[in-house]
């Protein structure tokens, strides 16, 4: 009697096959094998997790009286079967090469659909099975050929994580009741969440996903979350977990992959061990857009509880307290927060394109938008806040600053108004109070934005450059020691960190920062501090070719006017100062450009004449006046210590 088994078909995540037609399909497509190669599947998907040696396929496929090449048989069967799975020998999800012994089915087989039930827009734990010794590559999961066809994809990133990535009794793993360490983790990177929509305009949105675990995550009681801008790199990566772990001295990864469709959002996580490698924890998720705030808190809850780490009574609440977004609100936020983190690039000398106020003013238009579809988004008015502060910023967005702080610090109080638990709306209302010369407020408000996320990267970086203006260096040094620890890798830390150290005067320090980040930007400011001019200039003209946009930017004329004026260079230094003058009457410029020229220049009294043309504007570079290492020479000035004294500078 035929086996009745035979007559179901075998399911492995989105493929399907039906042992008794001899084919396979994948969502309903059939997929073309052929009949040596199928009976190789066969075979491995008979014995799941076990090892079929190349014996084996031999005896059973390949009969002794056949006269054929075994050997390039069975390897073109596999090479087919891998082809058509979508599968790699590198990063296998189905099927494992034993060097010199054979071959292993490592997916998972799905139990028969009518003896299980779930709930579409439930999200469901994944079945025990055993754990593969590679890396899931998240890409794998991505059909051949149908890549764009976004709702068979929404429907198979969650096929894929519930059945694909094994899961073997968890809990006890975490208790050391398996091989994986019950070391407590005090780390965690979260990867970029893969874009499986096949559209690369959703990419901002899978970044968002990413940065807003990072950011719930490090509200909690984890010692250490790495950042966004260090997690970045591995975008695509298929480094190993335990090199990733290593470069980013975590002890855990979360990462996964999110799909939008409609009004509906799926994404599948998994939490790893990063050494000893091990799976910890996997779920996949099918929600309303609407939906997305409270999604991100629970997976924030979930990780922290199956990573041990026990939540304070005020952050179990934080993480249960988001309230519904409309999604297109949502997303016009995720649109403004991704223009926003272009700035960064900026500080590179790769980028060849200036990031200008049109960059700004259309990530100020997208908060708007999210506010008159939302008005109660708390986030959407922190980020519209930010968004006018980098507007106000004479070298990005170089608009008349008074008016752009008071629309700042509406909206930052808006934020706050709103949502008080929220990092951002204090750390946006903290930068407004500090561009008002506010110290002591500002302070507490920068306090308060670490308290409630202690892994706020740019919150150490704006504390730490904070401090150092009011004369705290030391202290300012802790935060920057504190952001790197959080952010390694990220490009706007390290230009920060370096800036920090430069500030303090531990030029050859800087020295080495900058050229490691191969910041000539940097290199000219501290040559030009050790009195080394030429160097300065050169360093100057090699950060010009590297950004040919820039290079008439007024704040690039007025540094190079200074360095001119130290070198005696008055000819030089002076027509540059003109067209600095002639730029001035067709927009705003900062006073403290035209100030640094004229210090070059040895002209202290009209230095200090436009720096307080620039406090009359307050513009926000005048919160480094202090400690502006240029401007050295004007401590001495009468009218410089009365012109501080102004500002509420603390003593």
């Amino acid at each position: 009697m035929e086996d009745s088994r035979s007559n179901q078909p075998i399911r492995f995540g989105p493929f399907e096959i039906h042992e008794a037609t001899h084919e396979l399909f994948n969502q309903g497509v059939r997929l073309r094998l052929s009949p040596q190669a199928f009976q190789v599947l066969r075979l491995l998907l008979q014995k799941p997790g076990h090892l079929i040696t190349r014996e084996e396929f031999h005896q059973a496929l390949w009969p002794a009286d056949t006269f054929v090449d075994f050997d390039h048989g069975l390897n073109n069967a596999i090479k087919r079967i891998r082809d058509v799975l979508n599968d790699s020998a590198e990063s296998p999800v189905y099927i494992e090469t034993l060097p010199r012994l054979g071959y292993r089915f490592i997916g998972q087989i799905q139990p028969d659909p009518q003896s299980t039930t779930a709930s579409p827009t439930q999200a469901q734990p994944a079945v025990a099975a055993s754990v593969p010794s590679t890396r899931t590559d998240i890409r794998s999961f991505l059909p051949s050929g149908r890549r764009t066809k976004i709702l068979a994809l929404a429907a198979l990133v969650v096929a894929a994580f519930l059945v694909l990535i094994p899961l073997s009794n968890v809990r006890g793993r975490l208790s050391g009741r398996s091989g994986v360490s019950s070391t407590r983790i005090q780390s965690l990177a979260v990867l970029p969440l893969a874009n499986l929509s096949g559209d690369p305009e959703q990419e901002y949105f899978a970044d968002g996903m990413t940065e807003a675990l990072i950011t719930e995550l490090g509200k909690t009681s984890i010692p250490r979350v790495i950042s966004r801008q260090s997690v970045m790199q591995y975008k695509g990566s298929k480094k190993p977990l335990q090199e990733i772990g290593r470069e980013l001295n975590v002890d855990a990864v979360l990462e996964g992959a999110v799909v939008r469709s409609g009004d509906r959002v799926r994404i599948a996580v998994r939490l790893d061990r990063a050494s000893p490698e091990g799976q910890l924890w996997a779920r996949a998720y099918d929600r309303s857009v609407r939906d997305i705030l409270s999604l991100q808190d629970e997976i924030a809850r979930i990780v922290t509880d199956e990573i041990q780490v026990k939540l304070t009574p005020q952050e179990r609440a934080g993480l249960a307290s988001a309230r519904p977004v409309d999604p297109q609100a949502h997303d016009e936020y995720l649109r403004g927060r991704y223009i926003l983190g272009l700035a960064v690039t900026h500080n590179t000398a790769a980028d060849k394109r200036q990031y200008t106020e049109l960059d700004i003013l259309a990530a100020i238009g997208h908060f708007k938008h999210a506010i008159e579809i939302d008005p109660a988004f708390a986030m959407a008015y922190a980020g519209l806040a930010d968004a006018h502060v980098q507007l106000g910023n004479p070298v990005w967005g170089a608009h008349p600053p008074k008016e752009i702080l008071s629309e700042a610090k509406e909206a930052a109080t808006k934020a706050l108004d709103l949502d008080p638990s929220l990092a951002e709306t204090h750390f946006s209302l903290a930068q407004t109070l500090e561009y008002e010369w506010n110290w002591s407020e500002a302070e507490k408000e920068f306090k308060l934005a670490l308290k409630l996320n202690p892994n706020y990267a740019d919150g150490h970086l704006e504390y730490g450059r904070f401090l150092q203006a009011t004369g705290r260096n030391d202290e300012a040094m802790t935060e920057m020691n504190n952001a790197m620890g959080l952010d390694p890798f990220g490009i706007k830390t390290r230009v920060v960190v370096a800036h920090v150290t430069y500030t303090s005067r531990q030029y050859d320090v800087a020295l080495k920062q900058f050229e490691s980040l191969g910041d000539d930007f940097g290199l000219m400011q501290v040559y030009r501090e050790k009195g080394i001019y030429p160097e300065a200039l050169a360093a100057l003209g090699r950060w010009k070719l590297d950004h040919p946009a820039q290079i008439r930017h007024p704040h690039v004329l007025a540094t190079a006017a200074g360095i001119y004026g130290l070198e005696g260079k008055k000819h030089e230094a002076e027509k540059l100062m003109d067209e600095l003058k002639e730029t001035a009457r067709h927009r705003y410029v900062s006073g403290v450009f035209f100030a640094e020229a004229c210090v070059g220049l040895g002209q202290k009294d009209q230095a200090i004449t436009w720096l307080e043309q620039a406090y009359q504007a307050h513009d926000q570079w005048m919160v480094y006046v202090s400690s502006y290492p240029d401007f050295d020479p004007l401590h001495s000035e009468p009218r410089f210590q009365a012109l501080l004294r102004r500002m509420n500078f603390p003593k």
